[in-house]
């Protein structure tokens, strides 16, 4: 068997359809290439099985695709050879994980990609005397038009497969140490000594198992009072590293994007990186409001339109009702906040192409490490705001459990897609659209919800890294990627894909909610004759249920409608604007020219004839929106990645806990203050 081993976006899986002739998506999307892929490498009659590994930089982790990788690898046969690919442009990425594939003994040959992009930076490799320092074979090519293809074909089939060196040593008296345990305990195959460098990092490595109980009893005590974790042995490859590439790298000043460095020196400074990304962000919550007014219009219009031939088509009666207002009043209340959610994927996946994304994590790595997590934290986060539930996977590639665990546990406090459709109608309504200059308001204020979520993330991180969840600061490594004029197509497509998942996922619970919401709003119902009449909404089973809430809800400023409309979104979010248009809808006559749901929410008045829908009352309920835990999608993948259902239930009731008492405490000072 032939394994295919390297980073993500090396070109591997590329060089793995022009070896086989099979046809793979290429790119590093979630569940791609997750699963092993076989194929048949043909040349010269002979045929070799090759299996593609999952992309991954390194066996540190313990993510899935670092566990498939070292699992496949160290259960190999003796036959079993490797080629090993990187990114010519990424040679110290790449390297850092070959050190460890060299570690593992089986015999290797690789492969760097790139060729093209190499050339036209002026980089070039000395690649006979990097194998000669690495004792395996080195060849150049390009993945998607392969240059020496034939040659490395030739090398495969003629077993040019070698097992490298150790070419790194640790740092001080630990070296002195892993030498003298290594003769002491005769240690001499290299797959034994990756297994005693993976314990020498973790007192409680699985790898232990592979020692006698006495032999793992007396390598703890001798190596008691050492450092060799992780941290310790990447400064020892990175240092052997930079000296090997010293010697073998040639660099052309000539062709050096000096607009690469000069765009660095903005985006990467510790005041003007801050002042970009923000003003990118708030860029972002304004369009949200300027572009995609248009579009949510013809929505918004085209819903009217199919609830007006249901109300013509169909007679009188339950089913129209059900349909008109139930169906398509709840479910194409969400629909038409589409647009918005479609520029806030569409805006993000420009940034995460370009490049830009990962250059904001290490701008922000200094800053979270004041709040004790590092800057791996941040992408996790900032996922969030378009999906907490993929964000929360993502943090496998955290290697700290702490970290991961209090990313996990924060991250649902960024504004995530869900809650735009709430914060765009709230905001919406009671904020006029008025323009501070060329700032919209209510694109300020949305903004401004953005950067709360954030702030509090960081702020719940610093207590959880202070209490539970106490443990030394932990390491950030990260090679900048070339930024990436952004292909349109990949774009428009991972777009699409996102918003088809809000809508299938999101619009499953909205149509059935609503379907149950309209049946409490307008039952017990009564016949006068053979014709059907609803409930009045004051009658209804809805309106009991809101009042038996309303007295805990009541100091938040909420009414029975708000309330009942909060009970329904734990289930999601977004079932909130589904819940308040069906509540709006039945309480108004069944004229074809109702008033939509926005001026539905203005005139609305409380017992005393004071407005309901208050800018108090709307950064009350912003407030409880922006942290309270109302998704169970999340709660269970909370569940499933820390393996109990402990830190669930704890996340529920912190966030939700926190989400009440600060929006009594903001509703509660305002009206005492004359703002009620």
């Amino acid at each position: 068997m032939l394994y295919l081993v390297g980073n993500p976006n090396c070109g591997k899986t590329t060089l793995f359809n022009q070896f086989t002739g099979l046809r793979q998506k290429t790119g590093n999307f979630a569940g791609v290439t997750i699963e092993k892929k076989f194929g048949k490498l043909k040349f010269e009659g002979k045929t070799i099985q090759i299996l593609d590994l999952p992309g991954t930089t390194g066996f540190a982790s313990g993510s899935p695709e670092q566990i498939i990788t070292l699992q496949t690898l160290l259960e190999r046969q003796e036959e079993d050879r490797a080629i090993f690919v990187m990114d010519g442009t990424m040679l110290e990425r790449g390297l850092l994980f070959l050190l460890q594939v060299i570690e593992l003994g089986i015999p290797s040959i690789a492969i760097v990609t790139m060729a093209d992009v190499m050339n036209k930076k002026g980089i070039s490799v000395n690649l006979e005397k990097l194998g000669e320092k690495l004792k395996i074979p080195f060849f150049l090519t390009n993945a998607k038009n392969p240059d020496n293809l034939e040659k490395i074909l030739s090398a495969i089939f003629a077993d040019s497969f070698r097992v490298g060196d150790r070419i790194w040593t640790y740092a001080g008296r630990e070296e002195a140490l892993y030498r003298k345990l290594v003769e002491d305990y005769n240690i001499n195959s290299p797959q034994s000594s990756f297994v005693f460098g993976q314990c020498l990092q973790k007192s409680d490595s699985d790898f232990w198992d592979y020692f006698p109980k006495e032999t793992k009893i007396d390598l703890q005590n001798k190596i008691a009072g050492y450092n060799f974790g992780y941290e310790k042995e990447l400064i020892g490859k990175s240092l052997s590293i930079k000296q090997l590439l010293s010697s073998v790298l040639i660099f052309s000043p000539k062709n050096q994007t000096s607009w690469e460095a000069r765009l660095d020196s903005i985006l990467l400074h510790p005041i003007y990186g801050f002042v970009a990304f923000f003003s990118l962000m708030g860029l972002l919550f304004q369009t949200l409001f300027n572009w995609a007014e248009l579009p949510m219009q013809w929505i918004e219009n085209g819903i009217g339109f199919l609830q007006l031939f249901v109300r013509i088509n169909l007679p009188n009666g339950p089913l129209q009702e059900l349909l008109s207002d139930g169906i398509l009043g709840g479910v194409g209340t969400v629909v038409a906040f589409v647009p918005q959610i479609a520029i806030l994927f569409f805006f993000l996946g420009l940034l995460e192409e370009s490049g830009y994304l990962a250059r904001v994590s290490f701008l922000m790595d200094k800053t979270m490490g004041r709040f004790g997590i590092s800057g791996k934290s941040f992408i996790p986060l900032l996922s969030s705001a378009a999906c907490a539930v993929p964000a929360i996977l993502s943090t496998r590639t955290i290697e700290s459990r702490e970290d991961r665990l209090t990313t996990i546990l924060v991250s649902p406090f960024v504004m995530c897609s869900a809650r735009y459709p709430v914060y765009i109608l709230v905001v919406g309504t009671v904020f006029p659209g008025s323009f501070f200059g060329i700032f919209n308001l209510q694109g300020i204020v949305l903004f401004f919800m953005f950067v709360l979520g954030i702030l509090v993330s960081l702020l719940f991180a610093l207590l959880f890294r202070r209490t539970v969840l106490r443990s030394d600061s932990s390491y950030f490594l990260l090679e900048l990627p070339k930024y990436l004029v952004p292909k349109l197509s990949h774009v428009l497509s991972s777009v699409w894909m996102k918003v088809k998942n809000f809508l299938v996922s999101a619009g499953q619970i909205i149509l059935y909610v609503s379907v149950v919401l309209w049946f409490l709003s307008n039952f017990p119902n009564k016949s006068e004759g053979k014709e059907w009449v609803k409930s009045e909404l004051k009658d209804s089973y809805a309106r009991e249920i809101g009042n038996a809430i309303l007295p805990l809800m009541e100091p938040l400023g909420f009414d029975w409608k708000i309330s009942l409309s909060l009970l329904t979104s734990f289930a999601a979010r977004e079932v909130m604007v589904s819940t308040l248009a069906i509540l709006y809808t039945s309480g108004n006559d069944d004229s074809e020219e109702s008033e939509n749901l926005r001026s539905a929410m203005r005139v609305d008045r409380r017992a005393d004839g004071s407005p309901l829908w208050s800018p108090l009352l709307a950064l009350s309920l912003l407030s409880f929106f922006a942290f309270a835990s109302q998704c169970m999608s999340t709660l269970a993948v909370v569940k499933k990645e820390t393996g109990s259902g402990l830190w669930a239930f704890f996340q529920f009731a912190y966030m939700t806990s926190f989400a009440y008492l600060t929006s009594f405490a903001i509703y509660q000072i305002g009206k005492a203050l004359g703002f009620g």
